[in-house]
């Protein structure tokens, strides 16, 4: 078991990363990418580009030399058999073909998983992978000829962005959530839950640190205001938007709102004239984008003729070229996450604390507690009042709308729900504000973060926090029992993330298995 002197009480004790490397060995770089035989890209990463069709679909070739056409990419599935259900392509000298895809990383992976000889895969009519290892033209299953795409020779970004962009946490996770090797042997030394919820402590520190460090990184080129602000725009966009609403950070900065927004305005003008700013740049006005329904009542007819006249007045000021509203999707989500929606939020946000700006509020708000005397009173009211900044967003449109023509909805909505606030706390205030107090040496700020982060409540679980949950711990664990706080969950999706995630990582090698057995 674990010391009591060797529990982490700070952010300054990384001791998830000391048992990485007293168990596993870490790279020369000293980030968790262990020194391990395989490839580097995971399965499942290349299912979420091919889900996303992050490649480029205007001139694919098979391996074999046939024009191809991905009209469907297909269903995600989440049992056993092809990692894609019911897709639809359309094939040189075949016509449109229905059936399954199956991805790999490595095409040989195919005849590795010894798919040809497993009925469930009978169906499929195209095999996609990274790299074709094997050199194989085709593949073959009941004597049919499977064709093969390989999807580096089209990829839209450089891997390496790919990388960075997808957030797998977001996408299915189609793994077994059945009992690991872990979870047996928990079972056998312990059936004290404290060993384990110290264990996952320690690795959601290491999650918090590592998004620490990639802050500190950015703010050599950045300000603390402009980091903030990209992080919050990308973290509204979700998966679906999430390279847009970077884009557009980067496009709009706080420099250029400040020099295109008056602050001698009301709130609510200034907060209208950022919304046509970035609804602008975004391309997302209805004169710019052609998928919006016909708007026909009197609020919207109005909002869009203002919005519209106030987007005319600033573009004579802007150099910068629109994005193609085309981009953006609104496929597969909520109405509260459409991307006009999170504008309005991200706009409001900013007209609210144009004077101060976010990154100097957020730090006041810590700093106004310092007269509370009870220390858990103090923590509590540092998250509420940090969190209330998102969850006391409204608009006088955009909160009873989700899109320009969308029906109008009596209640007046926020503009940020709970779910979303909760988030933003834990993946982006507490980071960012961490690298700051880093920098400023501030111990009594980083303090009061890791107190915060320590003691905040479970955010919604995620399909790798269940999927951890169940391999870990089995299926009890969903009382809370063990994961029962954020830092918690962010251990498991670092656990996840450094070893489960790995198609080429055995258990074995895991740093929570040797952990428990090095107690026996």
């Amino acid at each position: 078991m674990f010391k009591n002197k060797d529990y982490s009480e700070s952010f300054r004790v990384p001791r998830y990363r000391e048992l990485v490397r007293r168990f596993c060995g870490v790279r020369e770089d000293g980030s968790l990418k262990y020194w391990v035989k395989g490839k580097r890209v995971k399965e499942q990463l290349v299912n979420c580009i091919w889900s996303e069709q992050l490649f480029k679909s205007d001139k694919l070739y098979t391996v074999d030399g046939l024009r191809i056409e991905i009209i469907s990419s297909g269903i995600w599935n989440l049992e056993e058999g092809p990692d894609f259900k019911d897709a639809e392509i359309l094939l040189e000298g075949r016509g449109v073909v229905k059936g399954d895809v199956e991805i790999h990383v490595c095409s040989g992976d195919w005849a590795r998983h010894g798919h040809s000889k497993q009925k469930e895969y009978e169906n499929v009519c195209l095999h996609v992978f990274m790299w074709n290892d094997r050199k194989d033209k085709y593949i073959t299953i009941k004597n049919h000829r499977i064709p093969q795409l390989q999807l580096y020779d089209y990829l839209k970004y450089e891997l390496d962005k790919l990388v960075d962009m997808i957030d797998i946490e977001n996408y299915p996770h189609t793994g077994s959530a059945n009992a690991g090797p872990c979870q047996k042997r928990l079972n056998i030394v312990s059936h004290d839950d404290k060993w384990i919820g110290q264990f996952l402590d320690y690795a959601g520190d290491e999650r918090i640190l590592i998004k620490a460090d990639r802050i500190e990184k950015q703010l050599k080129s950045r300000t603390f205001e402009q980091t903030l602000y990209e992080a919050l725009l990308e973290s509204l966009g979700y998966k679906n938007n999430k390279e847009q609403f970077k884009c557009l950070g980067t496009l709009v900065t706080i420099n250029e709102i400040r020099r295109l927004i008056p602050s001698d305005v009301s709130l609510n003008e200034r907060s209208r004239k950022i919304q046509a700013l970035l609804f602008g740049i975004s391309g997302l006005l209805p004169s710019q984008r052609s998928r919006y329904k016909s708007a026909k009542d009197k609020h919207t007819l109005e909002y869009i003729a203002d919005i519209e006249r106030l987007w005319s007045e600033i573009r004579k000021d802007i150099k910068k070229k629109p994005m193609d509203g085309e981009s953006w999707s609104f496929k597969y989500s909520r109405p509260g996450n459409y991307p006009t929606r999170r504008i309005a939020a991200i706009s409001r946000l900013l007209a609210e604390n144009y004077e101060t700006g976010i990154f100097r509020t957020l730090i006041t708000s810590f700093e106004k507690t310092d007269n509370i005397k009870r220390d858990i009173d103090k923590i509590k009211t540092n998250i509420k009042n940090t969190e209330s900044l998102f969850l006391e967003l409204y608009d006088s449109h955009w909160s009873h709308y989700y899109t320009f023509g969308g029906s109008r909805s009596k209640e007046k909505g926020r503009l940020i729900g709970k779910e979303r606030a909760n988030v933003i706390f834990i993946n982006i205030i507490i980071p960012v504000l961490l690298a700051y107090a880093r920098k400023r040496e501030d111990s009594v700020l980083e303090g009061k973060l890791f107190k915060a982060y320590k003691l905040h409540s479970k955010v919604s679980p995620n399909n790798i926090t269940r999927f951890m949950s169940y391999r870990i711990l089995g299926k009890d664990s969903l009382e809370g029992r063990v994961v029962n706080s954020a830092r918690r969950q962010q251990g498991l999706l670092q656990i996840f993330k450094d070893f489960c995630e790995s198609d080429d990582i055995a258990c074995e090698k895991c740093v929570l298995l040797r952990s428990i057995n090095s107690i026996v």
